[in-house]
């Protein structure tokens, strides 16, 4: 279902990252949402899980969270007023790190898997022809089997 664009149902784009606003042409922080940004930060700090911050900051998902606590945009640029400083943020990546360290969740490799590319192939008769050039290829890719070692 397409919804046409009127003037009344558009909504403007946001653009900048959460906590901070545009006043007069200028990057500020947001009266409301800067706030919440470093009760984020304190609440992490405290030993809440990012569920428990996502929750208690009005966030659905903890993933949202997760990205908040790694912007490092919020420690000031030439565009981004400092919202959180330095030693904060800081805490917090060393947090992350720890907590992800202790649950087993850094994505790492426990040990180094050899790897053996598939160099046999072989293509199962094809049955059926399409006029689409799209299904035809999709059709054909799936005929292909690697002969395992």
């Amino acid at each position: 279902m397409w919804i046409k664009a009127t003037r009344k149902n558009l909504k403007p784009m946001s653009t900048v990252i959460f906590g901070y606003c545009i006043k007069g042409g200028k990057i500020e922080i947001d009266p409301v949402n800067g706030p919440r940004v470093q009760s984020i930060f304190r609440d992490y700090l405290n030993g809440n899980s990012l569920t428990d911050v996502a929750l208690k900051n009005g966030f659905k998902f903890h993933g949202a969270i997760k990205r908040i606590l790694i912007n490092q945009t919020y420690l000031g640029d030439k565009y981004y007023p400092l919202l959180i400083t330095p030693e904060i943020f800081n805490r917090v990546q060393a947090e992350l790190q720890q907590r992800a360290l202790h649950l087993g969740r850094t994505n790492l490799p426990t040990q180094q898997a050899e790897f053996y590319p598939q160099t046999k192939f072989k293509m199962n008769r094809s049955h059926h022809r399409y006029n689409i050039p799209t299904k035809q290829a999709e059709y054909l890719y799936q005929l292909i089997k690697s002969e395992e070692f």
